[in-house]
């Protein structure tokens, strides 16, 4: 479960060390990581009352590789770095301070990446791994990311994501359940269980056929559904509603189609779109809380960061509090 802190004032440091220290405890972590964790925790949200405009904190357990443990992503408004390397040597401040923090950050993360722009803002991945487990890459595994926020307001989120393995298929899914509040949520909950169940045998196309006939009893939802064979080099794609869904290469965008409609409801007739996918593939699903406006031009090395990474910047920079926003980011390697 990710829990998103929003950051502007000191008093919020400690908001972010408690939910650290939640997670932390869900997970089983030992005393000694959960102190880096907390450690992460109070440097990325001081930076962020500091020099961050429009910040937060979001925190999560992940699970990837053979390392589970703590995510914590930071991402703001601010000024970013015009070089990140000097800053983050001990002893650089601009704040007035000892100028070790950027540098503690990185010490105490298994896993820390950073994507900035002067004057577009910065992103930090920080990961913490339990029992110092280390990485192992799986041949043909995906490396995932998410964002997921309800709109302003509302506690309950209407839209929902699910990554999980189904045989030889990586099944992922987006769902934005009808408006908004407990309702929406309810009818996105019952979309991903119909995904979750799924035998591997199933398309992406018999899914939606299932997630029809079973949330006629609910409000009803928009969702789409990608199935990818990293090790045959393919991705089948379904879809139904404004569930935005692209895929981008070095070379192109491809973007995926849906049929209208609504899935408990009415729809089209259903169509399966096939794409071939290798290494350098990256595969976008967002709800309509996300614009579809994004451009890779202007984040240049953003696609070559950790799935994690692109979709809380895509999400900060054009997720809607209007509504509930969902991004769910697949990279064919990391």
């Amino acid at each position: 479960m990710e829990k998103t802190v929003e950051v502007s004032e000191h008093s919020q440091v400690a908001e972010v060390r408690r939910v650290v220290a939640e997670v932390a405890a869900g997970q089983g972590m030992s005393s000694v990581e959960a102190g880096r964790c907390a450690l992460v925790a109070t440097e990325v949200s001081t930076n962020l009352v500091k020099y961050g405009k429009q910040g937060f904190v979001s925190v999560s357990a992940f699970a990837e590789w053979g390392t589970s443990g703590i995510q914590i992503v930071a991402a703001d408004k601010g000024p970013g770095f015009s070089n990140f390397l000097a800053s983050a040597r001990d002893g650089v401040s601009t704040g007035g301070s000892l100028g070790i923090g950027l540098g503690g950050i990185m010490r105490a993360s298994d896993l820390f990446e950073v994507f900035t722009v002067p004057g577009q803002g910065s992103a930090l991945l920080c990961r913490v791994n339990k029992g110092n487990a280390k990485p192992s890459r799986i041949k043909g595994a995906l490396a995932i990311g998410s964002r997921r926020t309800p709109m302003r307001g509302q506690v309950a989120c209407g839209d929902a994501c699910l990554y999980a393995q189904a045989g030889g298929w990586q099944r992922l899914c987006v769902v934005d359940g009808l408006g908004h509040g407990p309702l929406a949520a309810r009818a996105a909950a019952e979309a991903i269980a119909i995904v979750r169940a799924a035998p591997a045998a199933l398309s992406p196309m018999e899914i939606l056929a299932r997630a029809h006939e079973a949330l006629k009893t609910t409000r009803g939802a928009v969702m789409a559904v990608a199935a990818i064979d990293s090790i045959a080099g393919r991705l089948c794609f379904s879809g139904v509603g404004n569930i935005a869904a692209a895929i981008y290469t070095t070379e192109d965008t491809r973007h995926l189609l849906s049929v209208e409609g609504v899935v408990g409801y009415q729809s089209r007739t259903l169509k399966v779109e096939e794409q071939p996918w290798h290494e350098d593939c990256t595969l976008i699903l967002s709800s309509d809380g996300v614009s579809t406006r994004w451009n890779p031009s202007r984040y240049p090395g953003l696609l070559t960061r950790h799935a994690a990474l692109i979709a809380a910047v895509i999400h900060r920079d054009f997720a809607r509090d209007s509504d509930d926003a969902t991004l769910l980011v697949a990279k064919g390697k990391p």
